[in-house]
């Protein structure tokens, strides 16, 4: 526990990371308002130097371009924004999952919740290296993240740049072709000092060469201000604005190095693999000497039982055996008994006689006075 405190960070990296997440995000809404003005204020400089500007075909095309540039930095300010929100997503989602989460849920969750973009893709590829076990290829994705998100930047900038070297090169031309403009009244007001009439002549040709000096000079005008409004406010609000995606990346990766790299270590490197198996190994040991603790604790019990089971079967035999004997003396009682009372009886009846069987005939009733004649040798019908 104290290593781990001692790991720790004075603030959490991800919530540095969403703090500049919300710097991101906070500048490009308040960029949103500002492309219009600057259009309106470069249009209207264009008016006061000259009323007539759009007539100038210079003039028209710088600020065209301005125009474009400005509507170009709207959709790309909507991007930033998107970028920072989809990147949000992401912390989010491992910000829920805790300091030690289960990499292949994060993963998951981070492929349905959270939108596509720098940052998930390179969360994803840190935690396909930590499924593997492998943290060493962490940096290298870190560059290589960082150069495509430094490609995507300069392409995004790079259009701006465009658009100012061109608007540039536009206004360098118009004031060339204003340069040119004067030479023909130059040559015709030094031509002309020689007439009659070559004093008026000189004025007007001097005129028309002033002229064409002041097309010059407005085309170059127009040109060196519309490229320092580009570069001085709409490539300077596309670069801070990007530049904050690369301190997101830095607090992402503190928090790579602090939280992820550690628990991959802990929990999915080779090391700890084994360290878990024989973990496991020793705990299910454990286990099982546990269970064959109670094994014998219950056949001990299960002895105990048994002997007092056997004791108590003597015990019931030995009942069982005086019972018998017990049986056998009340029988020998009974006959004995029997023996006795038909003994007893024999001795006190009368001697015993065998009289002659006769065909035994129907009786019937006898009346008094009559005799009985089923017994002729019992006239009167009374029993011997």
């Amino acid at each position: 526990m104290s290593d781990k405190k001692a790991l720790r960070l004075s603030e959490d990296p991800l919530i540095q990371a969403n703090r500049a997440l919300n710097n991101i995000r906070k500048t490009v809404r308040n960029s949103f308002f500002i492309p219009l003005p600057i259009v309106g204020i470069g249009l209207f400089g264009f008016f006061k130097l000259d009323p007539l500007w759009y007539l100038n075909p210079f003039m028209a095309i710088i600020f065209a371009l301005f125009s474009a540039g400005q509507i170009m930095a709207l959709v790309q300010m909507r991007r930033v924004l998107a970028g920072a929100k989809n990147a949000d997503k992401s912390l989010k989602v491992i910000s829920e999952a805790g300091e030690e989460p289960d990499l292949e849920i994060l993963r998951n969750k981070l492929l349905d919740q959270a939108s596509p973009g720098h940052m998930r893709d390179l969360l994803l590829r840190w935690i396909e290296l930590g499924l593997r076990g492998e943290t060493a290829g962490s940096d290298s994705l870190l560059d290589n993240a960082w150069d495509r998100r430094a490609h995507h930047d300069s392409q995004t900038i790079s259009m701006h740049v465009s658009l100012n070297r061109t608007t540039l090169k536009v206004g360098f031309l118009g004031t060339l072709y204003g340069l040119i403009l004067t030479f023909p009244p130059l040559k015709r007001a030094v031509m002309g000092l020689a007439d009659s009439e070559g004093e008026m002549r000189f004025i007007r040709d001097i005129s028309k060469a002033i002229d064409g000096d002041e097309f010059a000079i407005l085309v170059t005008l127009g040109a060196t201000a519309i490229s320092i409004l580009i570069e001085l406010v709409t490539m300077q609000i596309l670069e801070r604005a990007l530049s904050g995606f690369d301190m997101v990346n830095s607090h992402v990766h503190d928090w790579n190095l602090t939280r992820l790299q550690p628990w991959i270590h802990k929990q999915y490197s080779s090391d700890s693999k084994q360290k878990l198996v024989l973990e496991n190994q020793a705990n299910l040991e454990l286990k099982l000497s546990q269970v064959q603790m109670a094994i014998d604790l219950n056949l001990n019990k299960a002895m105990e039982a048994i002997t007092k089971t056997a004791q108590q079967m003597d015990t019931l035999s030995q009942m069982q055996v005086k019972i018998g004997k017990r049986m056998t003396e009340l029988v020998e009682y009974e006959k004995q008994y029997r023996g006795f009372i038909q003994t007893k009886t024999q001795a006190a009846g009368p001697p015993y006689t065998v009289q002659p069987s006769f065909p035994q005939q129907p009786q019937f009733p006898a009346h008094h006075g009559e005799s009985n004649p089923t017994n002729p040798t019992n006239p009167s019908g009374a029993k011997s």
